[in-house]
């Protein structure tokens, strides 16, 4: 039974801590200032946050060819492509 308690309680663990740290549109939408300069929400139309956190990532860690080097933390990346993912809402 101790088990079964141990199970639920990892479960239950991990699924606040995922839920805590799930990406913010609106905290997107500040963060994505940083990019307006040259980018708009129109410009990722059509892709999801998964593919767009996936391009951001690669951008910052200078993968990807940009036209100015950025630095976003992991939160800001995900609540970008979250904001942008939802077509800029």
């Amino acid at each position: 039974m101790q088990i079964v308690y141990s199970v639920l309680l990892m479960a239950l663990i991990a699924f606040v801590y995922s839920d805590a740290h799930a990406a913010d549109t609106q905290a997107g939408r500040a963060a994505a200032q940083k990019c307006v300069q040259c980018h708009e929400a129109d410009d990722w139309e059509g892709e999801d946050a998964a593919s767009l956190e996936s391009l951001i990532k690669d951008i910052v860690a200078g993968k990807v060819k940009h036209r100015t080097k950025i630095d976003l933390t992991p939160a800001e990346i995900a609540n970008i492509a979250a904001y942008w993912g939802s077509g800029g809402r």
